[in-house]
Parts: structure tokens; sequence; C-alpha cells
């Protein structure tokens, strides 16, 4: 029955583009706006804080000086309490209801900033102001300083209540009005220039951020192209992306390229199996269908020719079972559990195997030299070093020939590995099959090797098993004068 070919839905076309989206810009636009907002209420904060504490030292500054009277304060004795060295300093003007004011572009105490003051008797009569301001007595209690609007006017309004030192008697009053039109001037500049740097700074940042994305992506977008050029190729071909930008994309762009090569192996690896399983299955389907045909046609009739058919017909399908059995052995290989290893003693297990042989085959001189030094113990289960050193035995007494029959098993070991190498006298490999025996149904000679039998899986079985264990298979040969087949195995380190 055939494979029918799935129907996979045909995946979306997507590409990338290389653009910098309205939501890159709006991300820009909000951070540098929390940016300008935090900018601006700092300063805002830290101004008016500043000018807070500059009114309350100065005002304090003018209290205190006010405070040495011991007379209520009137336009007569004011002068002295303010600085002035003498009375005629300051003008004198009138108000509506005929009140003398003493007035004065600053006050006379030194160190004292430029503020606007204004000092009331205490009937809360106005009876000095500098700067000329007429203002109505804002609060008879102190107070901190309060933003005002005053008229037209917008600013810090702070009062004092005058106590003499001497007397503890309220003397007057005092109070500072300090406008803030520099401030609301300098905020709006400064808010105007926020706004100016952030349009410019969006836009460069924009500008930045496009080519350096365009610059990010381009090898990304290469990548994605040469990726789905790939996926509409045939099966079989495959070109290498290359990327050299030095960054992770190129390191992405070699691991797909590693991926791709090992999936070809494997295609490859499937293909060549298909085609060896087929060939080699060709052969004893053929002998059997050739037998059956014999026997349903006279065969049967004749005893003679009756067994020598089901004989043959026998053989070749223990041939088959030793084939597919073999095949199992490999796919079970991979998937042995490493977890639940433990070590084992290689000296016993393969003095062991030495000694079966010698009663099997007792024609043949099957040596054992043991080298090691420590316990040698190895990591890999029994029945897998078992099997292992079984095949190369057996090829060994197989490909012998009809006077090599001298075999030797020689263990030794280096400082991580066991080392097991199999010697023998028989016909060799010649150099250019040496590169391909351990794969799978590879023969040599195939002529010589139908008369000997075997599956032409042994040695791929010991490859996988070498590949499990993280050990190693190789050879050394010439032809006429034998091999020798050595097997590495990770050995205990551990103090025993």
């Amino acid at each position: 029955m055939g494979i029918l070919p799935s129907k996979t839905k045909p995946a979306p076309k997507r590409s990338i583009k290389l653009k910098w989206s309205f939501a890159n810009m709006l991300f820009c636009f909000l951070v540098f706006t929390i940016f300008a907002v935090i900018v601006y209420q700092t300063s805002v904060i830290y101004f008016l804080q500043g000018e807070k504490e500059d009114l309350i030292k100065v005002v304090d500054t003018v209290d205190n000086h006010l405070s040495e009277s011991d007379e209520n304060l009137n336009p007569q004795n004011v002068y002295k309490y303010l600085g002035y060295r003498a009375e005629g300093v300051l003008e004198t003007y009138y108000d509506e209801s005929g009140h003398e004011i003493k007035s004065a572009r600053e006050v006379g105490i030194p160190r004292v900033d430029w503020r606007s003051f204004q000092v009331y008797d205490e009937k809360q009569q106005l009876i000095f102001a500098a700067q000329t301001a007429k203002l109505s007595l804002y609060s008879k209690k102190t107070t901190k300083p309060v933003i005002v609007k005053i008229g037209n006017k917008t600013g810090f309004i702070v009062t004092r209540t005058v106590i003499s030192k001497n007397t503890g008697k309220v003397i007057g009053y005092l109070q500072s009005f300090n406008e803030l039109n520099f401030y609301y001037t300098i905020r709006n500049k400064l808010l105007f220039i926020l706004i100016a740097l952030e349009v410019v700074a969006m836009l460069w940042a924009n500008f930045i951020g496009y080519f350096v994305s365009h610059h990010l992506l381009s090898p990304l977008s290469r990548l994605h192209a040469e990726m789905k050029k790939i996926n509409h190729l045939p099966s079989g071909e495959f070109k290498d992306i290359e990327i050299n930008t030095g960054d992770e994309i190129e390191e992405l762009a070699d691991v797909f390229n590693d991926m791709m090569h090992k999936k070809q192996e494997y295609l490859e690896g499937q293909e060549r199996f298909v085609l060896d399983v087929s060939h080699e299955l060709r052969t004893p389907l053929a002998v059997l269908d050739g037998h059956i045909n014999l026997l349903l046609r006279w065969g049967k009739d004749d005893p003679k020719q009756l067994t020598e058919s089901l004989e043959a017909s026998r053989q070749e399908i223990k041939k088959m079972s030793n084939m597919i059995q073999d095949m199992l052995d490999i796919a079970r290989l991979k998937h042995t559990d490493r977890s639940e290893l433990e070590y084992i003693s290689v000296a016993c297990s393969m003095s062991d195997l030495v000694t079966n042989f010698r009663i099997v085959h007792p024609t043949f001189d099957i040596e054992l030299e043991n080298k090691l030094i420590s316990p040698g113990k190895a990591l890999i289960h029994k029945n897998h070093y078992d099997q292992a050193m079984t095949i190369l035995l057996d090829n060994a007494v197989k490909y012998s020939g009809k006077i090599g029959n001298y075999i030797k098993v020689t263990l030794s070991e280096d400082d991580d590995m066991i080392i097991t190498k199999v010697l023998d006298h028989g016909l060799g490999i010649c150099k250019e099959d040496q590169a391909y025996i351990f794969e799978r149904f590879f023969r040599a000679d195939k002529a010589r090797n139908r008369e000997i039998g075997g599956t032409g899986l042994g040695l791929a079985i010991i490859k996988n098993i070498a590949q499990i264990y993280k050990g190693s298979i190789s050879v050394e040969s010439q032809v006429g004068k034998g091999a020798v087949f050595t097997f590495k195995i990770p050995k205990n380190k551990e103090k025993i």
C-alpha cells in the first residue's frame, strides 16, 4: 500500500519591513514628554522654593530691626529702624485721608535684597512704603509666603506682627509683596525651550532610530529572504547563507547552516538506507521466488529437489531475519538511557568473550593481552560492549582467509579512554574502502561477502555504540595483511 503525501497548508507570506513605525514615534514622544515635564516641574518648584526662602530671610531681617524699637512705630521714627541715617532721606507723601507716609526706593538695612516693603503702625495705618507701593495690610497675623493676585500683579505676600524686644508689645506690622512677573516670564521661556528641544530631540531620535534599526534589521531581513528562497528549492539543494556582521545574527545564520547540513545528511542517509535495504532484500527475495516457482512447477514431486529448495529458502529467510534484527539493534541504540549506566570491567568481559570464541572456533589461535594498569572500568552497558566485541571477533574469524587463523585482542588505556584492539592476519581492507566500512550495508568485496555471509550492518552497529558513549571506532589495514580495529570508550577516572 502506498503512502499518500500529507497535505500541508502553505505558510502565509510574510516579509520583514524595515520601517520606523508610528508606535516607535509615539514611544519616543512619550519618553521626551515625560522628561520635559519632569525638568519643567522640577525647575518651577526649585525656583519658587528659592524665592520663598529668600523672601522669608529678608523679611525676618527687617522684622528683627523694627523690633528694636521700644515705642510704637510712626512716620517720624521708622527711619531709625530701617537703616537710614536721617529722616530727610525719606520722601513724604499723604494718602487720601491726609495720613503721612514715608517712602524710599529701597530699605536702607545693609545686605537686604531689593524687595517691596510696607510698614504699618499698631492701628494698621501705612507709615512706610518701599517702591511707593500702596497696599492694605493683608493680615494682622504672622503668615508664611502665599501667592496672591493684587490688581494685575501676582506674587508672594508675607506679613509679620512686629513685637518690641524690650516691652513685648505690638508696635506695628510689616508686609512684603514680591512680584513673580520675572518668574512667570522665565517659566514661559523654559516651557517654550523644553517643547522646542522635545521636538528637535524626537526628530533626531526618530532619524537615528530609523537608520540604526535599518542597520540592525538589514542582515536579519536578508536571512529571512534566504530562508524563504531555500524553502522553495528542491529538497536536495542547499547553499550556505553567508552573513558577516560579527554579531548574533551571523551566529544565527551559522546555526541555520549547520541545521540544514545535518538535515541534508539525514535525508541522504535515509535515501541511502532505503536503497541499501532494497538492494540487500532483492537477492534473498529473488532466491525465494525462484525456489517457490520451481516447487510449483515440478519440484514438489521430487523429494530431493523439495528438500534443497526448502533448505535454501530457510537460509534466505534466516538472512533476512538477521538483517531485520540488526536494523532493530541500531534503532534501539538511539534510545539508550545513559542516566542508568554503570562502570563495567572490560578485562572480565573480554576474557569471557575470548574463552567462548576459543570453544566455538577451536582452529583459531586467539590471544588476549591485558595492558591495563587501573581496574579498567568503562562507562558502557555490558551487553553493548559484548555486542561490539562479538562483532569484531566474528569479523576477524570470517575474513581471516585460509592461513590467517591468528587473532590478537589487546586491552590498554590512556588518560581518558579504555582501548580495545582486535588484530587479525586475514584478507585486509583497501584504502578506498576504509572510509565507508562503518556505513550500513557497505561491503568491501561484495562477491566474496556473499560467500562469507552477514548483513553488512555489524560495523554500523559498533559505530552507533561508539557515538552513544562518546567513544570512537577506527581501522588500520593493508590488503592481504589483515586489519586492526580500535574501539575506545571513556574510562572511570574516580579512584576505586
